[in-house]
């Protein structure tokens, strides 16, 4: 019998990962998600590799360890090529308990757009107080944008080092790849996704009518 998974927490995800999916924001079988499973010895469920979003089920989690490594019931199947981006997170931020990650079309474009910038600047939107404790939309938040690799190891020891200067991040994007966005809770994640996936949109349609 294999270890289990929470099941409240994962239909909790299944249903959100069906809405990412209805959203069109997980063409083919992109996009990975995952959440702390327990704390006492910490373990995180997180989707397998290669699985049809919009067919995706409790069926598609795994437990992994905080080094990334696939717990021995699960030793059969295989987590995303990403999976390190996730664990870096949780073992900087032991209040994140749910990640996910994206594939709109405005993040794909902006990521690439913005890349010799290293990052893009959302200020003056309203929504922008959705995001962790922003209190006023008279704000400027960074959205740092990294160079797309396979080489996750690297990739993720490079937002290890960033994140240690900015600790107040709540997502991330990879130039013509997606967004990283998480939270304490599923209700947060879910919110931080919407006002970054809203205002990623809001960015491209400025651009697109000569805005600035």
């Amino acid at each position: 019998m294999r270890s289990v998974i929470n099941p409240k927490k994962a239909e909790q995800l299944v249903e959100l990962i069906l809405w990412i999916n209805s959203r069109g924001w997980s063409p083919a079988t992109s996009t990975n998600y995952s959440f702390k499973n327990s704390e006492n010895p910490l373990s995180i469920a997180i989707s397998q590799s290669g699985i049809d979003k919009s067919k995706f089920g409790a069926r598609h989690l795994m437990l992994i360890d905080i080094e990334g490594k696939p717990h021995p019931d699960f030793s059969d199947l295989k987590s995303s090529a990403e999976t390190y981006l996730h664990t870096v997170l949780y073992q900087e931020n032991p209040e994140v308990e749910v990640i996910l990650h994206t594939h709109s079309v405005y993040a794909t474009i902006l990521s690439q757009k913005y890349l010799a910038e290293g990052r893009l600047v959302l200020e003056n939107y309203e929504v922008l107080k959705g995001l962790g404790d922003i209190k006023t939309h008279e704000v400027s938040v960074p959205i740092p944008i990294f160079q797309n690799t396979q080489d996750i190891a690297a990739m993720s020891e490079e937002f290890r080092s960033l994140y240690h200067k900015m600790p107040d991040m709540q997502g991330y994007l990879i130039a013509g790849h997606g967004l990283y966005t998480w939270g304490k809770n599923f209700e947060i994640a879910k919110r931080h996704l919407e006002v970054l996936e809203f205002l990623l949109e809001c960015e491209w349609r400025k651009a697109s009518m000569g805005m600035k």
